[in-house]
């Protein structure tokens, strides 16, 4: 229980994530002026593992429903959470969520459909979508220095890294609304790219640029097409070892939806496939 007779929310994690949180909730969002959740602390299990994290109950309504937008004020509230948090002297306590964890992802995404697709993916239609994922894979890694430029265009900051509906509630103040992100273990320093998938360049750039004065729109819009790309590679990353540990139909029937949007977002960054 917490103060006043709040709810708490406890979470089993492993250590190294629930320590990462705990330190971006207590030292990084706590000294923002945003609101965000409370964090009461994380208690590592002994010599093991995992431990618990212990947070202020957010509640259970999510930003949006499952395949909607984000609100219009959710890229404005984006734009002042990285320029602000990009201010803090936190890069040596964070993880790097730059570009080069991405390529590490597309690498070890490659090496699993590779050994997998001989022995374990059956069907034309499959086989197929891995190819065309591998594919991409190569165009990707022989063009990576198109990636890494586009996201030198915006300071780096906290990103992080799974910004979807699922993992973001939503409060009613007086004020208006105020965003609480959950699930911070996969967060980092990198570029804004990472959690820009599906933002509205232009309400992002507008808020933004009032912090970082001289960026520039084409800026933002290229390192949304890069979260695009950022955020299918890691839906795809997590398919592969899904595939490795024997769920071959769950993980073929989503990396054939993902095989598209693959290629759609390797083409957006003008990569032909």
């Amino acid at each position: 229980m917490g103060p006043g007779g709040s709810d708490v929310v406890a979470k089993r994690c492993p250590r190294p994530g629930g320590e990462l949180e705990a330190f971006i909730y207590s030292e990084v969002l706590d000294r923002l002026s945003m609101e965000s959740l409370r964090c009461y602390g994380f208690i590592d299990e002994g010599a093991r593992e995992h431990g618990w994290l212990f947070l202020e109950d957010g509640g259970t309504t999510q930003v949006a429903d499952k395949g909607k937008s984000f609100p219009t004020a959710f890229p404005h509230w984006l734009a002042l959470l990285h320029g602000s948090a990009s201010n803090l002297p936190i890069r040596d306590h964070l993880p790097e969520r730059g570009p080069a964890w991405y390529l590490e992802i597309l690498r070890a995404a490659r090496l699993g459909l590779c050994q997998n697709l001989p022995e374990r993916i059956c069907g034309d239609l499959g086989r197929s979508a891995a190819e065309r994922m591998l594919v991409c894979f190569e165009v990707l890694e022989r063009n990576w220095h198109v990636v890494e430029e586009r996201c030198e265009g915006l300071p780096w900051t906290l990103v992080h890294c799974d910004l979807q509906a699922k993992n973001i509630l939503i409060r009613h103040t007086g004020p208006g609304i105020a965003f609480l992100p959950l699930d911070w273990e996969e967060a980092g320093w990198g570029p804004p790219a990472t959690d820009l998938a599906g933002i509205d360049a232009a309400s992002y750039w507008s808020t933004a640029r009032r912090i970082w004065a001289s960026i520039e729109l084409r800026r933002v819009e290229e390192q949304v097409c890069c979260g695009a790309l950022f955020q299918i590679l890691s839906a795809v990353g997590w398919e592969t070892l899904r595939l490795e540990a024997g769920s071959e139909e769950k993980a073929m029937r989503r990396l054939g939806i993902y095989a598209p949007r693959l290629a759609a977002a390797t083409q957006a960054l003008g990569l032909e496939v």
